[in-house]
């Protein structure tokens, strides 16, 4: 029968001991609670989509050093023959897409209207100082396009007023700013009409039959008479 091993006597009088409690400084504990590197719960900001975009740039601008410096370090003759050529490629493609660039603008400069005028023209400017608009409302009344043929009649007005210098024209001027302009009260008055019919007409968007379109060419031709005569007497 074995023996049940006894306690030493050291040995009781160590359970008897109550474990001392040491005591620490607040403020050592506080210190730490405050700095960062010591909190181990921080969360990890997601980082935005410019932020993505920089650090993708920086990673592909360290790839292209580490491809035009690589074996530098090792003082190789090849490794800095290496290095040369592919500074001389890099100025080559620089070279040829500065090349290109110039050619295609310079392309693009001969192809440019030779009359820098006309570049900012509007078409309604366009067919004021260029076009034959006798033949354009001729060719409008043939295809039975009376409203076409209705605003041609009307540009054949300013374009009359402004060669016999009673309005000064300008596309950003309205109606109502020629109208001003205008002194003789009988052309003013024809011109009224005029400019309400076709502002009816153009921008109402109205379908005119040839009965209607006649009775309002026989007026804008008269008012286009009264301005010659007015150029013959002025």
């Amino acid at each position: 029968m074995m023996a049940t091993p006894q306690l030493q006597a050291s040995d009781s009088d160590s359970l008897e001991k109550r474990p001392e409690v040491i005591e620490f400084d607040e403020s050592i504990i506080d210190s730490y609670k405050s700095n960062e590197d010591y909190n181990y719960f921080k969360t990890a900001e997601q980082e935005s989509a410019l932020e993505k975009f920089q650090n993708w740039l920086n990673l592909q601008w360290n790839k292209f050093l580490d491809w035009i410096f690589s074996g530098i370090s090792e003082g190789n003759f090849w490794n800095y023959l290496a290095l040369v050529l592919k500074i001389l490629l890099i100025l080559g493609l620089l070279v040829l897409i500065v090349w290109l660039f110039n050619k295609y603008y310079s392309q693009n400069r001969k192809n440019a209207p030779e009359d820098k005028s006309e570049i900012n023209l509007s078409e309604d400017e366009r067919l004021i100082q260029k076009k034959d608009l006798s033949t354009l409302i001729k060719e409008a009344e043939s295809d039975d396009d009376f409203r076409l043929a209705s605003r041609y009649l009307f540009l054949n007005i300013l374009k009359r007023l402004k060669e016999n210098n009673i309005i000064e024209y300008q596309f950003q001027k309205t109606n109502a700013d020629y109208k001003s302009e205008i002194s003789d009260e009988d052309i003013k008055s024809d011109f009224t009409y005029a400019s309400r019919f076709y502002e009816f007409v153009w921008y109402g968007d109205f379908e005119l039959n040839s009965t209607e379109y006649n009775k309002a060419k026989d007026r804008f031709e008269d008012l286009i008479t009264t301005i010659q005569k007015t150029k013959v007497h002025g």
